[in-house]
C-alpha cells in the first residue's frame, strides 16, 4: 500500500478490512415449555440485548440500533415476503448528522442515549408491534445491529498530542487522519470522523445454526454475535486489546462461547 505525500505512518490505524470475533449462545427451549412462540422470541431477543449491553460496558458507546423482523414458518425457518414494519431503527442526538439504517423504509425512534434499557424497549416493540401474520407463520426477530459507534481509548497519554489524535486509515489510505475527542468523567472517547468510513466497532446479532461443538445437538436455537473491530487500538495486543477481551470475557459469563477459536491479535 503506497500513501502520496503523506507523513511518516502512526503507531495506530483503522484497518482496511475488519477484524473479528464471532460469538455464539444456544438456547434450550425444553427447559421453558410453558413459553409461547412469541415469549421464546423476546427471550432470545433479551438475552440478545444482555450481551450487547455486556459488551459495550465502559467500552463501547452506540449511536445507533438497528432491529428487523421477519415471517417464520413453524421449524423456524424463514419464509417468503416480510412483515408490515419490518425494519426499526433507533437514533441518539450523538449520532452522526448522516446516519441513517441499512435498509429501507425504516420505523425511527429517539432515545437519549442507548443502553440494555432502550435496545429493550426497541425489541419489545418490535414483537409487540401488531400485524396480521400468514397462514403457517409467526413473527420473529430477525437482526439487530449497532452500526455507529464510539470506543473508549486506553492510555490517551501515549496517543494525544498537542490535544489531538491522529491515525492512519488504511481504508482510505491516508495518514495522520485527525480523529474526533469526546471528554466524559475524565475517559476519553473516539469515533470516526465524517470524511471516513469505519466506526472503531461494529456489532450484529443474527440467528444461527451453531457451530461444530460437541455439545451443539443439545440445543434448539442459537444467536450468534459478530463484533467487528476497525481500529488497531483494540486488536493489538496492549491495554485496548485487554478492554476487549475483558468485555468479550462478560459476554461468556452470560453463557456465550467462542464460535471459532479467536483469532491471535498480530
Amino acid at each position: 500500500m503506497r500513501f502520496s505525500n503523506s507523513p511518516e505512518p502512526s503507531e495506530h490505524y483503522i484497518f482496511g478490512d475488519s477484524r473479528t470475533m464471532v460469538l455464539e449462545c444456544g438456547i434450550q427451549w425444553d427447559s421453558l415449555p410453558e413459553r409461547s412462540p412469541v415469549e421464546r422470541e423476546r427471550t432470545a431477543a433479551h438475552r440478545a440485548v444482555r450481551a450487547l449491553a455486556a459488551l459495550c460496558e465502559g467500552l463501547i458507546r452506540p449511536t445507533t440500533f438497528g432491529v428487523t423482523r421477519s415471517w417464520v414458518d413453524e421449524h423456524p425457518m424463514p419464509v417468503d415476503g416480510v412483515p408490515p414494519r419490518w425494519n426499526w431503527w433507533m437514533k441518539t442526538p450523538q449520532s452522526p448528522p448522516d446516519a441513517h439504517s441499512r435498509y429501507v423504509d425504516p420505523q425511527v425512534m429517539e432515545a437519549t442515549t442507548l443502553d440494555e434499557r432502550t435496545m429493550l424497549t426497541l425489541v419489545d416493540r418490535v414483537l409487540d408491534d401488531p400485524c396480521e401474520t400468514p397462514e403457517g407463520t409467526r413473527l420473529a426477530w430477525d437482526e439487530m445491529v449497532v452500526d455507529h459507534t464510539w470506543a473508549r481509548l486506553s492510555e490517551p497519554g501515549r496517543h494525544i498530542e498537542n490535544e489531538e489524535l491522529r491515525i492512519d486509515d488504511h481504508d482510505s489510505k491516508a495518514r495522520r487522519v485527525l480523529i474526533p475527542l469526546d471528554r466524559v468523567h475524565g475517559d476519553l472517547w473516539v469515533t470516526v470522523p465524517e470524511t471516513m468510513v469505519w466506526c472503531p466497532f461494529l456489532l450484529r446479532v443474527d440467528r444461527s445454526c451453531g457451530t461444530a461443538h460437541p455439545d451443539g445437538l443439545d440445543y434448539d436455537e442459537f444467536i450468534e454475535l459478530t463484533i467487528d473491530v476497525n481500529w488497531s487500538f483494540w486488536w493489538h495486543p496492549g491495554e485496548g486489546r485487554a478492554m476487549l477481551d475483558r468485555a468479550v470475557n462478560r459476554v461468556r459469563r452470560q453463557g456465550w462461547r467462542h464460535a471459532h477459536p479467536p483469532a491471535s491479535p498480530r
